[in-house]
């Protein structure tokens, strides 16, 4: 029975290892469940990995993170906001909101808890109404901000987000607004809230809880260690949206993902773009001549104490060429390698301190003839580790049902001879 018993976990040991490995097939849009992604380098600028970043989608409540920016940048959190009907009755009850009623006082500190924690669509239209006066002219002033910020395909008609067709923005566009507004430690602080208490106002006798409805932060279902903030959307056209911050060993990193079908979808894809950012990544470093020796124009304006860019581990220095596209250097990878995505950034001559992604340069979203053909030996590989995996459970079936029959001939033997 021992010896059975042995040939039967070796056999099993056999098969596990008959298995093909999927796990560590390498992050490739199709990865990805939402629509758009982009994963950038907070520090830098530079985009890690995309997806259809440049293409403009409703951005939902991730909007707030905009709104929330704008106010800092023009108001005091000690300002009191008064709530008119207009922004109270503007925003319907099947909306996100805090049950806010004209004549309300709340200080801006408070309000940009229920917009950020809450996603509260009349708080954000009370911040809009103090800071310029009306929602119409606050928008104006949150395009203008995302536009210094790098976001050119973004045009904010709204302070909440709310369904609206000329109100939209794209993946790379979040990515630079958020890594913007991180600049604020005002705003990275309100980012990674998980919970505010709102005090009694003129109005409202009690006090309000607030709890972050981004379920990365705290100890939520998704917990993610590193965890510098973010916010979630959602509407009914714009589907789930998320933007998260985190950082680790020194790398900070932005996740957007846009248009998720399913509530977890966009946790889900959030987790493996920043897995992909801290675990697939070093950095390099060139210094001003090694820049100038790999361009063409030696003439041109760079940075005096280098670059330093993320590229993926399997990259080496000599891999990387700078070129001039647009009046800004180029990041590229002089060579394709089969399977894994290019690494692409550039950085204006006269402002070196960005490293920032080209639109010229983004990743194909049409696989090569190369990729396909991959994806179809591992499809077969699979199958094949199937049907090995099943024929042998089957021969050890067999194997247990033979030396059952055997083992039985040899009782009934034994019982004639007595």
């Amino acid at each position: 029975m021992l010896k059975r018993a042995s040939i039967l976990l070796i056999v099993l040991i056999l098969l596990i290892n008959l298995i093909p490995d999927v796990s560590a097939e390498a992050l490739n849009p199709e990865s990805l469940i939402s629509e758009a992604a982009c994963l950038m380098d907070a520090e830098t600028g530079q985009v890690l990995f995309e997806k259809s970043m440049h293409t403009k989608m409703y951005p939902a409540s991730i909007t707030k993170i905009a709104t929330c920016i704008v106010a800092l940048e023009n108001a005091d959190l000690s300002d009191v906001i008064t709530m008119s009907d207009n922004a109270v009755f503007s925003v319907g009850r099947d909306a996100s909101h805090i049950s806010l009623v004209p004549g309300e006082q709340l200080t801006l500190n408070d309000a940009l808890h229920a917009a950020m924690l809450m996603s509260a669509n009349d708080a954000c239209n009370g911040i809009a109404e103090h800071v310029s006066g009306t929602i119409e002219e606050f928008a104006k002033l949150m395009t203008e901000t995302a536009r210094r910020a790098g976001a050119i395909n973004t045009r904010f008609n709204n302070a909440n987000g709310l369904k609206d067709p000329e109100h939209y923005t794209t993946a790379y566009d979040m990515a630079m607004i958020t890594r913007y507004a991180l600049k604020n430690p005002v705003f990275t602080k309100l980012f990674g809230t998980f919970t505010y208490e709102m005090p009694p106002n003129n109005k409202q006798p009690e006090s309000r809880p607030f709890a972050n409805q981004h379920s990365m932060i705290g100890n939520n279902e998704f917990k993610y260690d590193g965890i510098i903030g973010g916010k979630a959307g959602y509407t009914t056209v714009a589907l789930y949206t998320l933007v998260t911050a985190a950082e680790r060993n020194g790398r900070k990193l932005i996740a957007v993902v846009m248009k998720s079908p399913r509530v977890n979808d966009k946790y889900k894809d959030t987790i493996k773009l920043l897995d992909y950012g801290f675990d697939e990544f070093k950095n390099i470093t060139f210094t001003e001549s090694e820049i100038k020796d790999k361009l063409i124009d030696p003439g041109l304006t760079v940075p005096e104490d280098g670059v330093t860019v993320s590229v993926l581990s399997s990259v080496d220095k000599s891999d990387i060429g700078f070129e001039l596209s647009d009046g800004r250097v180029a990041l590229s990878l002089k060579n394709e390698i089969p399977g894994m995505y290019p690494v692409l950034g550039g950085f204006d001559a006269e402002v070196p301190e960005t490293v920032t992604a080209m639109s010229e340069t983004s990743i194909p979203e049409k696989p090569s003839w190369l990729d396909i053909l991959v994806k179809i030996l591992k499809v077969i590989g699979i199958i094949a580790g199937i049907l090995i995996g099943l024929i042998i459970l089957l021969l050890i079936v067999l194997y247990i049902r033979r030396s059952i029959i055997i083992a039985r001939r040899r009782r009934r033997r034994r019982r004639r001879r007595r």
